[in-house]
């Protein structure tokens, strides 16, 4: 590894590693339980319905899984669709 990649590497980690702040949605019902995320073996636990500082790098993890909360429940709306569709062309 050369010193330009040397040097890169440990500012991305510098940058997943910058704390951020951070409010998690909390109900009483289905999200009021504390949020634990582990990446290579590091984790922390994320208190819900206040703003708490995590590592960005934890705050990634929780945006790609929204993001592919959203992109499952579209997918499930698409297929019900389709079913639908391929239901009433039987009637």
């Amino acid at each position: 590894m050369n010193k330009n990649n040397t040097i890169a590497a440990m500012d991305a980690e510098a940058y997943l590693n910058e704390p951020v702040a951070v409010k998690l949605f909390r109900d009483n019902d289905r999200y009021k339980d504390d949020v634990y995320v582990a990446i290579n073996g590091q984790n922390c636990v994320i208190k819900r319905g206040e703003w708490v500082k995590i590592k960005r790098k934890f705050a990634m993890v929780l945006d790609q899984s929204e993001i592919q909360d959203i992109k499952t429940a579209e997918m499930l709306e698409a297929e019900q669709n389709r079913f639908r569709e391929a239901e009433a062309a039987h009637a």
